[in-house]
């Protein structure tokens, strides 16, 4: 698969974080809360905006990943959610489609094939999914990430 390789914009975020490896799914159990107390970010960007931010891996595979919203501001974060900045920068975007399950087995192509046969190199900022309208209709979304 190629990705397509873009610019964005840096943004705002609010959301819940959540460190380890993901062992025991514990980032579906995070978009789970995430998404019952989504309503409670104030000064949301646009609507059903969402994003998952994955940054920070240490050297044993345990990593931040952050459920969030993109917002205008970081007035009124509710009680036990965050705020992160996303920089600008550039990064190569590939769609995912299918069952979640699998999920790992994308990423897996991305880091081992794609990402190498791409001629970008990888920089060390946040990696992204980005969750709008097309989840909700049929579970696709777009995984960007971090070129130098």
């Amino acid at each position: 698969m190629e990705g397509k390789a873009v610019k964005i914009n840096g943004f705002k975020a609010v959301g819940l974080t959540y460190f380890g490896d993901n062992s025991n799914g514990e980032i579906p159990k995070l978009w789970d809360v995430f998404n019952k107390r989504y309503n409670y970010i104030k000064r949301k960007s646009q609507s059903m905006l969402c994003y998952g931010i994955c940054d920070e891996v240490d050297s044993e595979g345990k990593f931040h990943y952050t459920a969030c919203a993109e917002v205008d501001s970081f007035e009124d974060i509710p009680e036990g959610m965050e705020g992160k900045v996303v920089s600008e920068g550039k990064y190569v975007v590939y769609t995912y489609c299918g069952d979640l399950k699998n999920l790992g087995e994308f990423y897996n192509s991305i880091f081992t094939k794609w990402m190498p046969d791409s001629g970008h190199e990888m920089d060390c900022r946040p990696q992204l999914e980005l969750y709008d309208h097309r989840f909700m209709e049929n579970g696709e979304f777009d995984i960007y990430m971090p070129i130098k």
